[in-house]
């Protein structure tokens, strides 16, 4: 058995380094969350499916009359994406130091580690879904074509910013003080009921405008539709709202992870 001298050793730089405890800890999320499962990776079309089949069928009786002619699965289909990809991103990133706090005992595995990981497998997730049920519906029959794609990337992009940037805030706030765990329970429960999925803000008065606008989620719902389908306008989503709620979020989730992340590794 031959070594090699320390100087011939192939020196990796903190970037590579990073990399790979990232492709790691992925591959660890990616078998905890599907390897147990006989169909593994299918099973995330499961929950998607089973909204757009339940709202279908509860608004159904609507059908191109009540979303400005846009079939109703359609219609839900791009309401639930947008809002899924928010609340997987925004409990797992709420979680993910809590689960994997036995990991840093490794000197390579940070925090921020885990947060990435766990936001490229929601990413994956939610493109391997949207294309699935894409595909199933053109199977369908169903009338589907994405009419502006660049615009509903960008939508995906701020709002993986947002929701990420948010998760984290939730992580360190749930570590400094538990108890704030059950408020942000409470808090995340009506989010599917004012986030669009299954309404625009045309259809609400006017007046009740001023107690939904706030929310970014609503914002990226809407303006995801609008990219989404050719015939649909938003003209109370604002991408500029959006875009500062994702930058505000993601420079505190950055200043209380420089601040406070040695404690997530300490407790």
């Amino acid at each position: 058995m031959s070594f090699q001298p320390a100087e011939h050793r192939i020196q990796r730089n903190p970037i590579q380094v990073m990399c790979d405890v990232i492709f790691a800890l992925f591959l660890r999320e990616l078998k905890t969350r599907f390897g147990t499962y006989r169909l593994g990776v299918f099973w995330a079309l499961a929950e998607p499916i089973a909204h757009v089949i339940i709202f279908s069928i509860i608004f159904g009786v609507r059908a191109r009359e009540g979303f400005g002619g846009v079939e109703t699965p359609i219609f839900i289909y791009t309401g639930i994406m947008p809002f899924l990809l928010f609340q997987n991103l925004f409990t797992k990133c709420k979680s993910a130091c809590s689960a994997n706090r036995g990991l840093f005992h490794y000197r390579y595995v940070k925090p921020i580690n885990t947060y990435c990981a766990r936001t490229l497998l929601e990413i994956g997730i939610f493109l391997f879904t949207s294309i699935s049920l894409f595909a199933l519906f053109w199977w369908a029959g169903y009338q589907v074509a994405i009419y502006d794609i660049l615009s509903c990337l960008m939508i995906v992009m701020l709002l993986t910013v947002f929701a990420t940037s948010f998760g984290m805030i939730a992580s360190f706030a749930v570590e400094f003080f538990p108890e704030s765990d059950k408020f942000l329970a409470i808090l995340m429960k009506p989010m599917m009921f004012i986030s669009g999925i299954f309404f625009t803000l045309d259809m609400i008065p006017e007046k009740y405008h001023v107690y939904l606008i706030w929310n970014p989620v609503l914002h990226a719902v809407e303006l995801f539709r609008a990219g989404f389908i050719e015939n649909f306008t938003s003209e109370h989503a604002s991408l500029w709202y959006l875009f500062c709620c994702a930058l505000v979020s993601l420079f505190i989730a950055l200043r209380l992870y420089r601040s406070h992340w040695t404690r997530m590794i300490a407790t």
